[in-house]
Parts: structure tokens; C-alpha cells; sequence
């Protein structure tokens, strides 16, 4: 939804977005509370889905609106911050309220807070520090803008950015990473779960940090697009090198490296925000918003369909051997080095066509 949503956004702006988002997100919670079947509880999962794609790139760009420069890159950054820690918030405490207060009074407390956000985005928040009214520009003119500005080397620039950073570490985090601790290496899920808590902690504790010195210039901000997703493929390659089970030090450390991958992909929309026309940058986030996601979701299945290869005519116990994590999970290295050569190829080409940023 995140093209969609960013063509939309640039039509009636972010206090409508926002505010459209949380109620979906309400709606979805609310039927995921009371659903009499799966197939109803999976429609309020995808309207969730719905009101996320609303919010990022509606806080995005209203972010872009009230500050610039390097006050907005940092504002940026502790936005994605605050998000992370709703992660923390669903994997702790609601985890308790849940086992608490039951299925539907937890989640009907979660639709709650999200129609509440609703309300308090739509009586208080302004797209832009003047009282104006956004200003509605047809949907013909948008999609102009958007083709436009994915044409340029400079958007593609970011999505590549967002392609090459994000990526490894979402596909441990949201399918292979418990697998691989437990089946593979043979820790308990406890361990599982503490790693993919410290993932979401270093994705929040650092994105302050980075946003700070990619600040600072167009040279810190390269070196940490180009040298986050390389310093993850090394510890890759240290992990799945072990000859044994790997030290749980490793396993720490390994997560924290690509735990860095979800802020330095945030350095994607400075580029943006620099190349960009503010009117615009709902649609061209939207864009540059897919890159990170699709590169995990091209790793994730790729592991998928080498591990079921690797394992053909053996038992079906063996699947997550340790040795066959070995040999499937390092595909991610080329999705990851592909994304990087991208990069480097738009970047070059921007800053010959569209100048270089300070």
C-alpha cells in the first residue's frame, strides 16, 4: 500500500492520512478482538497493515513540513525511534495485559488507543506550521510527480539505500531468525525472543546516533549506507562459518550488526527530503518505502525455496539442520550486494546530474 498511500498522502496530506490511518488500525484491532472465524481476524490484520502504511510516510512528511535541514534528518530518526518502541510495548507489557485481561479485552484496549490517536491527530495536528489549508492537487498531477521523481537517479539513490540496509535484518526478525537460533543452533526460544527484543532495541537506541552524524555530511551519511549492510554480511559469514554451535556472544553481537541495517535505512528519506519538492515527498516515500521491504521479502523466500532444495527426499526433521541453514541463508548476500551496487551506481549519476548534497 505504500505507492497508494503516498499518492494520497500528496493529495490531501498528512493530519487526513494519519488520522484515516489510525481508525483503520482501529477497525482492524476491533475484528481481530471479536472475529467468529480466521478468515475475519486475517482481514483485521491486513486493515492494520492498511493504517501502518498510512502512518509512516504521513509522519514522514509532515516531519519535513514543520523542520528542514538537519533538524528534520534528526526528527526523522527519533520518529522511527518512538516506533520501534511500540514493538518493545507488544512484545512485553501487552504481552502480559493479553495473558491478563484475554483476547478480545486486550485487543478491543488496542483499537481504543488507536481511535483515540485518531481523534487527538485530527482535532490537534497541522500539516504545516501555518494554519493553510492543504492544498488538493489532482490525482493526474501526482502521478505525473511521482513518475517524475522516480525517474531521477536521486530517488532511486534512496531506494536503493533503503533496499540495502534494512533488508537483512528484517528477514531475521520477522521469519528466519527464530529458526535459525533454535532448530540451527539449538538455543531455547527464550533466547529466540530475548535476540529479536535486543534487534528492536538497537533499531531504536541508534537511530538518534546515526541520524546525528549522517547530519553532519553527505560523506558520513555514504560511508554508513555502504559500510552497515558490508559490516553485516561479514558477521554473517562469521556466524555461519563456526564450526560448532556459535558462541550466544556472537548470536548478540551478529543482531546488534544488523540491528544498525533499520536506522541507516531512515538515511534513505534524507535524500529524499534534500531532492524532493515537499508537496511531493508523500509519493516518492511511498516509493523509496518499498525498497527495504522488498529485498527482505525476495531473501526471505529465496532461504525458503534453497532450504526445502537442500532438504528434497530427506526427512522433514531435518529441515532446519544447522548445516542447511549454511548453505541457503548466504542468498541474502547477493540480494545485499546487488542492493549496494545500485546505490553506488545512482549515486554517482546524481551527483553528476542533480548535484551533490552537503
Amino acid at each position: 500500500m505504500q505507492v497508494p498511500v503516498g499518492i494520497l498522502l500528496d493529495r490531501f496530506g498528512s493530519r487526513v492520512l494519519l488520522s484515516f490511518g489510525a481508525l483503520a488500525m482501529a477497525s482492524g484491532q476491533l475484528l481481530v478482538a471479536f472475529a467468529p472465524t480466521l478468515e475475519v481476524a486475517i482481514f483485521g490484520r491486513m486493515l492494520v497493515g492498511l493504517g501502518d502504511a498510512c502512518t509512516f510516510i504521513s509522519m514522514i512528511r509532515m516531519a519535513n513540513n514543520w523542520l528542514t535541514g538537519k533538524a528534520a534528518s534528526r526528527a526523522q530518526q527519533w520518529m522511527a525511534t518512538l516506533g520501534q518502541l511500540g514493538q518493545v510495548a507488544s512484545a512485553i507489557p501487552f504481552v502480559w495485559f493479553l495473558q491478563l485481561a484475554g483476547w478480545q479485552k486486550a485487543f478491543a484496549f488496542l483499537a481504543a488507543i488507536s481511535l483515540l490517536s485518531a481523534c487527538i491527530v485530527w482535532l490537534v495536528a497541522l500539516d504545516a506550521p501555518t494554519r493553510q489549508t492543504h492544498q488538493t492537487p489532482k490525482i493526474a498531477m501526482v502521478l505525473s510527480n511521482l513518475r517524475e521523481n522516480v525517474a531521477k537517479n536521486s530517488t532511486r539513490m534512496a531506494f536503493w539505500t533503503h533496499f540495502s540496509t534494512q533488508s537483512s535484518g528484517t528477514m531475521f526478525a520477522l521469519l528466519w531468525g527464530v529458526p535459525f537460533v533454535t532448530s540451527g543452533e539449538g538455543y531455547s526460544r527464550n533466547i529466540a525472543s530475548a535476540l529479536l527484543i535486543l534487534f528492536v532495541m538497537t533499531n531504536a537506541s541508534l537511530g538518534p546516533v546515526l541520524g546525528a552524524i549522517a547530519a553532519r555530511g553527505e560523506h558520513l551519511r555514504s560511508r554508513i549506507i555502504i559500510w552497515s549492510p558490508i559490516a553485516g554480511i561479514v558477521a554473517w559469514v562469521i556466524v555461519l562459518a563456526w564450526p560448532s554451535q556459535v558462541p550466544l556472544w556472537m548470536l548478540v553481537s551478529l543482531v546488534m550488526v544488523i540491528g544498525v541495517g533499520g536506522p541507516a535505512s531512515m538515511l534513505a528519506f534524507d535524500y529524499t527530503r534534500i531532492y524532493v519538492k515537499k508537496d511531493q515527498l508523500g509519493s516518492a516515500n511511498g516509493f523509496v518505502n518499498i525498497g527495504g521491504f522488498l529485498a527482505s521479502l525476495i531473501m526471505m523466500a529465496s532461504v525458503g525455496f534453497l532450504l526445502d532444495g537442500i532438504n528434497a527426499g530427506q526427512a522433514k526433521s531435518s529441515l532446519y539442520d544447522l548445516q542447511h541453514f549454511r548453505l541457503a541463508l548466504p542468498i541474502q548476500f547477493l540480494v545485499t550486494i546487488f542492493g549496494v551496487t545500485r546505490y553506488l551506481h545512482h549515486r554517482k549519476r546524481a551527483y553528476q546530474i542533480e548535484g551533490q548534497p552537503e
